[in-house]
């Protein structure tokens, strides 16, 4: 069959213009945290995302089953090629919900070190403030020492101490201190991959004491409460790994940290569910991958109306031995963001043509949590759902 030579230039204008819808759509839709960029190298098809456990994981990385106070400072180079960020949230005695992280190279492909601060008061909607800075900041790599122009987010595993000046964030700040009560938790190595690419996933403090002061509009307060902080790091932005995950923690009496983790069909479609369990005594449940099933509920309603797609009641965790965590959503919505909201009315429409619509949703969640031999327990918690595609 014989094509006409207009018809093969029409072509080939056809498929450039496909192609740079394409880089737009995929500038747009990062996350997380994590937020993804289209510069991030291709994935291969046959490359299985999977959790690195194996004996000869843990000797690559050079790391043990005990988690070291080294693990929690830089892990990568800092080039355009990684990002890395430590975060912490908070639950303070009076129901403020405080969420600060220290970024670098976040958004991928940003170049850019990051402060970013979510205050939510009880009964009243999430303050979102994100201050970046073009100067490559100063990280330790052997214990979490950061310092971001003002701001500084260090620690030892065991204590934490989390400064950020209302001055330099338009009048939100903090100087924290949080003291860890459960052991520090990750899931095998905690090296999520496929391929060559990684996301890895320390949860330093899984559990802890916060007390210090919160400054918002001129005003510093003591406060108290229960704290939480991970650590991440990776090359590879993760809207090429992931298609959506649910992630939540809370407390009934034990602590309880849980993932649903959905990988892209690029990477096998994998799904890494991980579940974890414990108190200032033990670790009672330290499941993930095949041990652990993860089940969401029947559809409901999403709590704002400007997302259009209906999404799980609830999600629950469980193993062989009849542990069981269930989180539930709820109507009090701490944060709902659509990823293109800020984007130009091209990637906008490119989005659409598409049919992404990358959203990060974070609520308050009830939790129940039922062990072998022992009576339900009921708690709140956070539950977040992020939606990369």
């Amino acid at each position: 069959m014989s094509i006409d030579p207009s018809d093969r230039a029409e072509s080939k204008r056809s498929a450039s213009r496909q192609r740079r819808l394409a880089r737009l759509v995929g500038v747009a839709l990062g996350a997380l945290a994590v937020v993804c960029s289209s510069y991030a190298a291709p994935i291969s098809n046959d490359a299985k995302l999977h959790l690195a456990a194996a004996p000869e994981d843990f000797k690559a990385l050079t790391i043990g089953n005990e988690i070291g106070v080294r693990e929690d400072g830089r892990r990568t180079p800092q080039s355009s090629e990684y990002f890395e960020w430590w975060y912490f949230d908070g639950l303070f005695d009076d129901g403020t919900v405080f969420v600060v992280w220290f970024g670098d190279n976040w958004l991928y492909g940003s170049h850019k070190r990051a402060v970013s601060i979510d205050l939510t008061p009880p009964g009243k909607p999430t303050r979102h403030i994100v201050r970046t800075f073009d100067d490559p900041g100063a990280f330790s790599s052997d214990h979490a020492d950061v310092q971001l122009g003002p701001h500084s987010f260090k620690g030892d595993l065991e204590t934490y101490a989390i400064h950020v000046d209302a001055t330099d964030t338009g009048g939100v700040g903090c100087d924290l201190t949080l003291r860890r009560r459960v052991a520090s938790y990750r899931p095998g190595t905690g090296y999520i991959e496929a391929g060559d690419r990684f996301f890895a996933w320390l949860v330093a403090v899984p559990e802890g004491a916060v007390a210090g002061t919160l400054t918002a509009d001129g005003v510093t307060r003591q406060v108290t409460g229960s704290g939480y902080h991970e650590h991440n790091w990776g090359n590879v932005s993760p809207a090429n790994l992931f298609e959506n995950w649910w992630w939540g923690r809370g407390k009934t009496g034990y602590t309880i940290v849980a993932a649903d983790i959905h990988g892209k069909a690029a990477v096998g479609g994998t799904r890494i569910p991980l579940f974890f369990v414990g108190d200032d005594h033990q670790v009672r449940v330290n499941a993930y991958g095949p041990d652990v099933s993860a089940v969401e509920g029947g559809p409901v309603r999403y709590p704002d109306p400007k997302h259009e797609r209906p999404i799980a009641a609830r999600v629950s965790y469980a193993t062989a031995d009849g542990s069981r965590a269930d989180f539930k959503i709820s109507d009090r919505v701490l944060k709902s963001v659509n990823q293109l909201s800020d984007q130009s009315i091209f990637i906008r429409a490119a989005a659409a043509i598409m049919a992404k619509k990358p959203w990060y949703t974070r609520f308050e969640s009830p939790m129940t949590l039922k062990l072998p031999e022992q009576p339900p327990g009921e708690g709140e918690g956070t539950l977040e759902y992020f939606e990369l595609n």
